[in-house]
Order: C-alpha cells, then sequence, then structure tokens
C-alpha cells in the first residue's frame, strides 16, 4: 500500500547552479536555465526540479531547485540520485544490440528461439525493442498494487500467461514486458545477470559512479503531489526484482548526460558506432497521423522541423525523468523531479535541446586526410558518369572509392568495398548493399549500379 507521509509545499524557492565545466555557455544562457527552472518547480509544484545541459562531454549549464527530501527540507544538490524508470531500457537496448554485434543474439530471431515456455514465441527480438511486437504492456501480475515486482519464477510463470493485444508488427504498442523479456533472453544467452552485465560492460566503463539498482544513501524522496492541498506524499519504493532492466535504475543528471553523450556516438569504445546506428533507425511509427514520433532500437525519435531528437522518458511512483540528445549539434539535456506527475519533462528538454543548439551549433572544423594510391583499377572509372539524364561523380579518397549526385553531394555520398576484380559493395550511404559492376572493352568502360547502366556521357 502507499504511505500517507506527507509534507506540506515550502514558500521559499531555493535554486543553485551547479558548477559548469569550461564556461563555454553565455551567462545569459545560464540565467536564463536557472530561472526557467525555478520557475518551472513552482508552478508545477514540484518537490524538486533539476536540469543539466551538454555539448559532448562539456557541461555547458545545470540548475537545481527544491528538495530532495522535502519532510526533512533537505534541498536537491548535484549529487541527488533520482529513479530513472524507464530511461534504463535504453541501457538494456543497448547491451543488447552489442550482444548482436558479437552474434550471441539475433535480431530476427523469435523470442521462442530463446525462450520455448512462452505464449508469444513468434515475435522477434527486433520488435521487442521497437514496442510493436504486439504483446501486452505489461508483466501479467499484480506488481502495480503491490509496488513488488515478481521473482524469478513468478516471472517465466507469467511468461505463459501473455496476451496478444496486435499481430507483431501491426502497430506501435509500448510493453514493459516486452524489455523485461529481452533481459530473460540476455540472461539466456550469456549465463550472467542482466543487470549485472549493464554494470560490467557500461556503467562501470562509462564511470557512470553515481548510477546504480539501488537508491544510493541520501537518494532523493519520491512524493505524489495532492491535488487539493499543497502538499506532497511519499511514495513507496517499488522493487521490480527479476524485471528490473525494465525500470529500476537510480542516477544523476551528471551520470546521465554522460550516457546521452555515449548514445550519440561519444564513447565508441563502449557503445560502438553499430549500436548508436541501430538505436537510431526508426522501425516504427508511434504519431501514425503528423509522423512527428517513431521509436527505433531503444530511442524515441521525435522529428523538431528539420531535425530529430532521440531520447527516452522515465516515470515511477514518485519520479519523472527525460533524456534528450541531438547527434548533429552534440547536444544533451536531461531532467528530473522526484513528483508522480506534474509536468511533461519531455517538452522541457526537447525545448533546451534547441536552445542549446541553436546558441551554441557544433564547431566541427572538417579534416583532411590524404587517400593512399588509387588502384590502376579504380582510377579509369572516377569522375563524372550518367544515368537516367543524373550525373554522379566518383572520386578516390582515404577509406576508399566513393560516389554522389552532382547536384547534392552533401547528402548522397556512397562508399564502396572491392569484393572482386570489378565488383564491388555499397557499404555506407544511398544505396547501401547494392552491386556495383564494371564491365570493359577495347573501346569503353561501363558501370552498372543497381542494375543501371551508367555511361560517361548522358543517356
Amino acid at each position: 500500500m502507499r504511505t500517507t507521509d506527507s509534507v506540506r509545499m515550502a514558500d521559499g524557492v531555493r535554486c543553485a547552479m551547479l558548477r559548469v565545466k569550461g564556461g563555454i555557455m553565455s551567462a545569459d544562457f545560464e540565467k536564463t536555465l536557472a530561472d526557467d527552472v525555478a520557475r518551472l518547480r513552482a508552478a508545477h509544484r514540484l518537490p524538486s526540479l533539476t536540469v543539466a545541459v551538454a555539448q559532448h562531454d562539456v557541461v555547458l549549464g545545470a540548475a537545481a531547485t527544491g528538495f530532495a527530501d522535502a519532510e526533512r527540507q533537505v534541498p536537491v544538490g548535484r549529487d541527488s540520485a533520482y529513479r530513472i524508470g524507464s530511461i534504463t531500457k535504453t541501457f538494456t537496448a543497448a547491451l543488447a544490440l552489442r550482444l548482436v554485434d558479437r552474434q550471441l543474439l539475433d535480431l530476427n530471431a523469435p523470442v521462442g528461439h530463446y525462450l520455448p515456455a512462452t505464449s508469444f514465441g513468434q515475435v522477434p527480438l527486433r520488435m521487442l525493442l521497437a514496442h510493436c511486437g504486439g504483446i501486452q504492456r505489461e508483466v501479467p501480475v499484480d506488481m502495480w498494487e503491490s509496488m513488488l515486482g515478481p521473482s524469478e519464477p513468478e516471472f517465466r510463470a507469467a511468461l505463459t500467461r501473455v496476451e496478444m493485444v496486435a499481430e507483431p508488427g501491426q502497430r506501435w504498442q509500448y510493453s514493459n514486458l516486452g524489455y523485461a523479456t529481452l533481459g530473460a533472453i540476455i540472461e539466456h544467452v550469456t549465463g550472467r545477470r542482466c543487470a549485472e552485465l549493464i554494470t560490467e560492460t557500461l556503467l562501470t566503463p562509462l564511470g557512470l559512479s553515481q548510477t546504480s539498482w539501488t537508491p544510493p544513501e541520501e537518494a532523493a524522496v519520491g512524493y505524489r503531489i495532492d491535488p487539493f492541498a499543497d502538499a506532497f506524499h511519499r511514495e513507496p519504493v517499488m522493487d521490480m526484482r527479476a524485471i528490473a532492466v525494465l525500470g529500476q535504475l537510480w542516477s544523476t543528471p551528471a551520470d546521465l548526460l554522460r550516457w546521452g553523450n555515449a548514445l550519440i556516438g561519444g564513447e565508441p569504445e563502449v557503445v560502438p558506432a553499430s549500436v548508436v546506428d541501430a538505436m537510431h533507425t526508426l522501425q516504427v511509427m508511434v504519431d501514425t497521423r503528423a509522423w512527428t514520433r517513431g521509436w527505433g532500437l531503444g530511442l524515441i525519435l521525435d522529428r523538431r522541423d528539420d531535425h530529430v531528437l532521440a531520447g527516452h522518458t522515465g516515470s515511477v511512483p514518485g519520479f519523472q525523468a527525460s533524456l534528450a540528445t541531438d547527434r548533429d549539434s552534440g547536444i544533451v539535456v536531461v531532467a528530473c523531479t522526484n513528483a508522480t506527475r506534474g509536468m511533461v519533462l519531455s517538452e522541457l528538454t526537447a525545448e533546451l535541446v534547441d536552445r542549446a543548439a541553436t546558441l551554441h551549433p557544433p564547431t566541427i572544423a572538417p579534416v583532411f586526410e590524404p587517400a593512399p594510391p588509387c588502384p590502376e583499377e579504380i582510377r579509369d572509372i572516377l569522375g563524372r558518369w550518367w544515368s537516367e539524364g543524373e550525373e554522379t561523380v566518383f572520386t578516390w579518397r582515404h577509406d576508399g572509392l566513393h560516389a554522389h549526385l552532382a547536384d547534392d553531394p552533401d547528402n548522397t555520398d556512397s562508399r564502396f568495398v572491392a569484393e572482386a576484380p570489378d565488383h564491388y559493395r555499397t557499404i555506407e550511404g544511398r544505396y547501401q548493399g547494392e552491386r556495383l559492376t564494371v564491365t570493359r572493352s577495347a573501346s569503353e568502360i561501363r558501370m552498372h549500379w543497381l542494375t543501371y547502366p551508367f555511361t560517361r556521357s548522358p543517356r
């Protein structure tokens, strides 16, 4: 049962700026951020609100206001840990995709290949990651009444009672059960606890020392906001037990900034580029009317005008959290509060990503790398080619043979590798996976890409 411990809201608002590395963002941005956080916390009657902004691994600004423990009037601090709920799933997804890279998991294999004793064995792992497997949302146990997750035997028994609510792949339907199942499959193929592997392969190498599976000492206390009185009511601390990998983690905004940087490619030794790309690759549309939200393999993908933000939200009794990232600008924003409801944090983090990206655009200078000597068999295919009236330019660069449309070089680049003499495979960019062949005669050289003929003169 939920406790009834309560505390009246404090009249005053404490807002403390956290230390900012490098002083890169303007003082105006920092002051605006602090003012906004204080204003939003008061307007939404939150026990506390903490927000942090970074570009890659450099903290641009952070602000905290309110109380980590409202009953004892303990102010929130830079090291205050919040429960992050379903942001935990991003760690589970990254681990699963690392195992795919090691060929221990197959995204297209059905659940039944790994766990025979389930009622949804036909659902592919890929659909579990993207919440489109057609299975029910929750594990069929009473955890949302008892506030206690199932034991291992209870969870395994529950897997035989799962209902299908749609055909696999038919539509998006968020499923905590799907990620609990992924955790069980990871444990089946590795012989290790999934939570232990997340700690060992992700948390520890990234230095996320303030991220843990149990509440640390002096962690923020979770509350429910009284709808009719200026008071907070303490929420119970749910232990998810056997299904912890769907939402058990606690973390700090500083740790989540580092994790967000890893998710956009900033830590390739821990989260390889293949994993980052897979998590950002659209699998299903959530918003089928306006196409503003989709889902990748573990990340929410939100379209904002001409760019897409990736991240995740988390919500468990007493806490909300939001993580938003922009791969193009390298901006990462985190927001945490210790209230079950109160405000939509994802709107705040998305707005701050856009604001920070505008004020602090990426300043990556192009890097010139000299190309190695061009092989003779490639030298005579470089230059301008035409197919269906469209001009394509083939070039030799430091990493091999490339091709791009003459009128759109920035968005149409493709890279090839040689498979055999005069046979190449597209491995990056436009037409990835397609074959390019070269045909030589005494009078001319012709090429075929995707079976389309390419000639030296327009045809």
